[in-house]
């Protein structure tokens, strides 16, 4: 049936109805404003509060000894106490060290959840249409591959922009996959005992990433301090709103060129 008037005119302003609606909902400002909540209120809210619960316990304890400790004793019982106070303060820095690891952590997870919901959310006008990258990628190697094949975003002209998220990506793997030793034993056929602390000790991670680690030898530990998580996150944040702005010109411009609405 030839369509008359009435239904052509119908038909337009379904499609103009339908280009305003899109070209309102941004999906990737979505995400990006949903990450960043997420960073600076569950990362960083918890992370500011957990520690601050930490010092108080640990005032509490140390008021504790401090009273102890002017009272008459003998000279062994007051070093057990000077003891006691030397360890209540390890031990607090020692749990606020955990809690900034962990934030980081929390961070890299977050990260690669966020890129993969925008990449997600441009099916409509990008299919996915194989596995991007490959198996002995990182995940987040994995994305760059998806990102600049699906979305021609070219990483290489970029760079600066992810320079910061493979550091983030060894450093969530040395506190998850090591129990956040900086310095884990070689397998015993390729040590040294008598090469000193590098003759048994991998200490390639330490070596890369020194500001990334508290202590030396064997009991040296990842320890993320709060100026490099503060770092990352803005970082992070960067990335995610640059990328959003990036898939959101690229969804509008498909539109366009489907529909014909400018």
């Amino acid at each position: 049936m030839r369509p008359t008037k009435r239904r052509m005119a119908d038909r337009h302003a379904d499609v103009s109805y339908a280009g305003s609606m899109f070209s309102n909902f941004d999906t990737y400002e979505g995400e990006y404003e949903q990450f960043q909540w997420d960073v600076h209120i569950l990362i960083k809210g918890t992370l500011s509060a957990g520690i601050r619960f930490l010092d108080s316990e640990a005032k509490t304890e140390l008021a504790k000894i401090e009273d102890w400790m002017k009272k008459p004793a003998s000279d062994e019982y007051q070093q057990h106490l000077v003891d006691e106070h030397v360890d209540v303060l390890a031990t607090n820095d020692g749990q606020e060290r955990f809690l900034r690891n962990m934030a980081l952590v929390a961070l890299a997870s977050r990260l690669t959840h966020s890129l993969r919901t925008m990449a997600r959310s441009a099916e409509a006008f990008s299919p996915r249409k194989k596995r991007y990258g490959q198996k002995n990628m990182s995940e987040f190697m994995r994305l760059w591959v998806e990102y600049k094949e699906r979305f021609g975003i070219d990483f290489d002209d970029n760079a600066s922009r992810i320079a910061f998220v493979e550091h983030l990506r060894e450093v969530r793997n040395q506190i998850v996959h090591d129990g956040s030793e900086a310095n884990t034993l070689k397998p015993f056929d390729e040590s040294d005992l008598s090469g000193g602390d590098s003759g048994w000790l991998d200490m390639r991670f330490s070596r890369k990433y020194p500001e990334y680690v508290h202590g030396e030898g064997m009991g040296a530990e990842v320890s993320v301090s709060q100026e490099l998580l503060d770092k990352n996150i803005e970082a992070s944040i960067e990335l995610v709103v640059w990328l959003a702005g990036e898939l959101r010109r690229r969804e509008v411009a498909t539109m366009k060129n489907t529909t014909g609405i400018q």
